[in-house]
């Protein structure tokens, strides 16, 4: 009778989770994406209007003075597709490039 319980209770277990494991939602990157300019200048911001996922603005940065050999990447928050990163500039610094980062 154990045995019979048992199995009854392990193909009952098998047959939830392949119901259960079958239905994974898609992800797509976030796409749709456009840079602009944060609210009251100094800044820059992302949005992505479609997809999944999240998505942040970058600018790379460098020191305007040569001898100056300082260099980096500011980042705005991760922000949910339909949402919108920000950042700031807080120094005077020479911009190299605005990007996008996404990840699903």
């Amino acid at each position: 009778m154990r045995k019979v319980a048992a199995t009854l209770f392990g193909g009952a277990l098998i047959t939830a989770t392949v119901i259960t494991g079958t239905a994974a939602p898609a992800h797509a990157v976030p796409s749709d994406c456009s840079i602009g300019s944060a609210p009251g200048g100094g800044g820059y911001t992302s949005y992505c209007a479609s997809g999944t996922g999240y998505h942040l603005i970058a600018v790379a940065w460098k020191h305007p003075n040569p001898q100056m050999p300082e260099s980096g990447v500011w980042y705005g928050e991760w922000a949910p597709v339909g949402g919108t990163s920000v950042v700031y500039i807080p120094f005077s610094r020479q911009i190299i490039s605005v990007n996008i980062v996404t990840k699903d």
